[in-house]
């Protein structure tokens, strides 16, 4: 794929688009973007296009029918008594949710089949030992982005949060928009796709204010990120042959590598989109001062957190089945554990979903489930808890006990991203266990550490200063304080300076060219 951090995406593939959308009349911008959001995809996923067509004439056609569903519905109600009213619209909505159904299903089963196909035909023949044979499909590029988001959008369209689009090219658009098709964020159709339809004029501080954020997700990117992933990759690749602190080192290096290439992808794009005068959501908080699960995943992937929480969690919270097992909870249990409960069964579909949308392996599930099992460990343990630190008269507001979770976020958090990264669960156990059965003691280095795991003194050095300064500029912005505000403010040739002095730190510094790798996006496998 072109990824975005390369010189052909900069200068061939947004290069052109960005002087073809400025200079171009106002009303044919979104016909341009759609244009060259197509030929990059073309490009980037080898020819593999016809899959995201289909899914969008599929979400086209079934956003339509649920349209036209209404207005028959709004037609033939005129006139009626008000129990002949109510029984219309009983009909209409059970044609609006076999649409939907339809709509879903259709698009779903494209993502199902390609990504997931070969999956569920390996499990078949491990469980009842069949003898399927393969099946010889390409996982699209982005299919798991670009199906949620069409997912969305019809589900939006049932509810009447907006009216369909009649025009299918103005949907392709929105689904197959240049910018968020790779890795995200997951952009609702009223968040963004409305954007896209009017396509703001050039605006010179737009123009600025987009660089910054764009070389400033490159520093993370090209000079945290792809340094790191040099050791990551030695070591994970080779992982019987390493223990101790090596493997622990590699594990963090890990969580480094993979915050700062995705949340450095989601800065160079929405400061890419910025400058275009397009506003993405955002889909990074600051994850690693969260003190509990519950809260890292309100900052970490928050698009596809948001998309979870009102695509699963509600849907299945609010049913009627749901609210039934909820009113019988509270007569049986204490209210605490009779909300809980109905809770802790959505939250599994929530988790299962969350880990199955990153793979098609059992590795991907129990990293979903790992996550749930321990937040329900202590959603459930909360009373207990509660009890114990006013017994020891434990103020759990305190700095020191805020500092104490935070850590305890963190260690939990690397011990998911190692069932993430490891190639199958059995090495993510092993590899876990030689963090405390080390051979030769827990500091024990194989010999000619820097030269056989990738990185010498200077790339330690640089990784070390680099994560301090992700470190500084994330706790600034936790304490409240906008920092392109007040960048925004100062003199144009400070700002310029500044600006330049990024651009030749990631020049001079950036893991790039002879003795580094070229890693592909993480996110841009799912």
């Amino acid at each position: 794929m072109i990824s975005y951090t390369s010189f052909t995406f900069f200068i061939i593939a947004f290069g052109i688009t960005y002087l073809l959308y400025i200079l171009c009349p106002q009303k044919a911008k979104w016909a341009v973007l759609l244009v060259c959001s197509y030929i990059f995809y073309f490009f980037s996923s080898k020819g593999h296009v016809i899959p995201l067509i289909v899914a969008t004439l599929i979400v086209w056609a079934a956003g339509l029918w649920i349209g036209k569903l209404d207005e028959t519905f709004k037609q033939k109600r005129k006139g009626l008594e008000r129990a002949e009213k109510k029984k219309l619209k009983a009909k209409y909505s059970r044609y609006k949710s076999w649409v939907l159904a339809l709509g879903v299903v259709s698009t779903l089963s494209i993502l199902l089949v390609c990504k997931y196909g070969n999956f569920f035909i390996d499990t078949a023949n491990a469980v009842f030992g069949a003898k399927i044979g393969a099946l010889d499909v390409v996982q699209p590029l982005g299919i798991s982005f670009y199906t949620l988001m069409a997912v969305s959008y019809l589900v939006d369209i049932h509810s009447g949060k907006y009216e369909a689009q009649k025009n299918p090219f103005r949907v392709a658009l929105y689904l197959a928009f240049f910018l968020t098709i790779v890795e995200g964020p997951f952009a609702r159709y009223d968040q963004f796709g409305t954007q896209l339809q009017t396509c703001k004029k050039f605006n010179p501080h737009d123009f600025v204010y987009g660089a910054e954020r764009v070389a400033w997700g490159l520093f993370k990117k090209v000079v945290v990120a792809d340094r790191a992933a040099e050791y990551v990759d030695i070591v994970f690749d080779g992982s019987d042959k390493y223990s101790g602190i090596v493997v622990l080192v590699a594990i963090l290096f890990y969580t480094l590598q993979l915050y700062c290439e995705f949340s450095g992808v989601m800065d160079i794009v929405s400061g890419l989109g910025e400058t275009m005068g397009l506003n993405l959501p955002e889909n990074f908080r600051r994850p690693f001062f969260a003190k509990s699960i519950n809260e890292f995943w309100q900052r970490w992937h928050i698009t596809l957190g948001a998309w979870l929480r009102d695509y699963i969690f509600y849907p299945i919270s609010f049913s009627k089945t749901f609210m039934n097992a909820s009113k019988k909870a509270r007569s049986k249990f204490n209210p605490y554990y009779a909300n809980l409960i109905p809770t802790a069964v959505a939250l599994f579909f929530v988790w299962f979903t969350n880990g199955f949308w990153h793979g098609s392996g059992w590795k991907y599930i129990v990293y979903g489930l790992y996550y749930y099992v321990l937040m329900m460990i202590g959603m459930f343990m909360e009373p207990l808890f509660r009890k114990i630190c006013d017994r020891i008269k434990l103020d759990r507001t305190s700095k020191g006990f805020g500092l104490f979770r935070i850590i305890r976020t963190f260690v939990i958090v690397n011990v998911g991203m190692l069932i993430f990264r490891a190639d199958t669960l059995t090495q993510a156990f092993s590899m876990a266990k030689s963090v405390f059965i080390a051979k030769g003691g827990f500091f024990a280095r194989p010999a000619h550490m820097a030269e056989e795991l990738g990185l010498d003194l200077k790339d330690y050095a640089i990784l070390l200063v680099g994560t301090a300064i992700v470190f500084a500029i994330g706790l600034i912005q936790e304490k409240g304080i906008d920092l392109r505000a007040k960048i925004a403010k100062l003199p144009f040739i400070v700002k310029f300076v500044m600006f330049m002095v990024i651009i030749f730190v990631i020049i001079i510094f950036g893991a790039y060219g002879e003795g580094y790798g070229k890693p592909d996006l993480i996110y841009a496998n799912f």
